[in-house]
This record gives structure tokens, sequence and C-alpha cells, in this order.
């Protein structure tokens, strides 16, 4: 962990490939060692952020949605760790004796460990941060943008607290424009039920083009009661 430690707090040398390139290392260097029993592959998605920031290819606060590239490709990122812990789990011997205790061989020298193959790592890492350029950021600034738009359209007709339309908004989105009866009653308080109407209406239309909006319903009285 020291010379990992040295190595990752190092500046990153060269133009912005270099620097991912070392964030790819820094952040797969990190998961093989796993230091922790648990979240080593959570920090070491986190480091490609971090290491990019140290080397300033991305300013403080900024991020590269690569975690969520990761995530939509998880079968690649398990080939990518596959490409290094297989070859070396294949120097090892390993006998079962119980529950608690382990009989091991190594067959090999440390050069598997101390000069590790990152050619597939660092490959998959240049690959998820295309996707996060290419898709991720586009479809965010997207999400965003028709955000703002049924956030604009209810704030314009309604007088609402900016936190509860924004959460109503994503609530909506979240069950394609059709707010549940629980949420309704959450909300019921302070949000008028026309009001609740309306976000729906503005979410289907920004996000839902395609739905046909359902008029609300309306009880008619029976034929006893109209005669009455």
């Amino acid at each position: 962990m020291a010379d990992f430690m040295a190595f990752a707090n190092a500046p990153a040398q060269g133009d912005g490939n270099n620097a991912l390139i070392k964030a790819m290392l820094v952040s797969f260097g990190f998961v093989f060692n796993h230091p922790f029993m648990d979240g080593n592959g959570r920090i070491s998605r986190f480091l490609v952020h971090h290491s990019l920031c140290r080397a300033g290819v991305l300013q403080q606060g900024l991020i590269l949605p690569i975690s969520v590239a990761m995530q939509h490709h998880e079968g690649d990122y398990l080939s990518a760790l596959k490409s290094v812990s297989a070859p070396i789990r294949d120097l090892w011997e390993v006998a079962v004796i119980d529950e608690r205790a382990l009989r091991t061989t190594f067959n090999g020298s440390a050069d598997p460990y101390r000069y590790w193959d990152a050619t597939a790592t660092v490959e998959f890492g240049l690959q998820m941060a295309h996707y996060a350029l290419d898709h991720s950021l586009l479809e965010e600034s997207e999400f965003l943008k028709r955000f703002d738009i049924a956030r604009k359209a209810v704030e314009r007709s309604y007088d609402i607290q900016n936190r509860d339309v924004v959460n109503l908004v994503r609530m909506a989105y979240d069950t394609r424009g059709v707010l549940s009866k629980n949420r309704r009653k959450q909300f019921a308080d302070r949000v008028e039920p026309e009001v609740l109407d309306a976000i729906e209406r503005a979410v289907t239309a920004a996000f839902f083009p395609d739905i046909d909006i359902e008029p609300v319903a309306v009880t008619k009285p029976n034929a006893d009661e109209s005669t009455r």
C-alpha cells in the first residue's frame, strides 16, 4: 500500500490521455490490493475521478460519470478484473481443510504481482471514458433540460415551494408521469390536487410525449340523484 500510495499521489506526466491511463492504473491497482473488507470497488471507482482532478484534467467538483458507464458494462468490468486475477490464481494451489482453514501453495515468482499486465484494464477504462462522454453525459444533459421544462411549466402557473415541485416532478418521472395515491396523500396538506394534476401533465409532456394524457375522472350523479 505504501508503494501504491506513492504512485497514486505522484503528479501525472504528459497529456490528458496519460492522466486517464494513470487514473485507471490507480483505480484497478487499489481494487487488486483490496485493503478493506468491504467497499473496495466503490472506492476504486471514486479514485478515477480523484486522480483526474489531481492531474488537472477535471476541475474540482466536476465528475466524468465513468462509474455509471461501468455499471452499464458490468460484464466487461469483471472481464477486465479477471484479465489480471485469473492468471495469478492459476499459480496457486488451494486446498480447503475446513470452513476456517486453507492450505495454499504458490507456484511462481512475484513478477505477476509486481508487473501485472494492465492492458485490458486500461483499454476498458478508456472505453468507459468515451462512453461516459458520448452517452452518460448527453443523457444526463437531456434529462436536466426536460426536468427544467417541466418544473418551469408548473411554477409559471402555480405558487409552490421549489423543494416540493422538484420532488414531485422527480416522483412523477419515476412513475412515467402519474403520481401514486400515496404520493398525493403525502403532499395533500400543502399542494392542491389541481397542482398535482398539472405536475403530471407537465412531466408527461416533457418526458413522455407519446403517452396520452387521460383527463381527471369526474364522478357523475346517478339517475335517481339527478332528478331530486
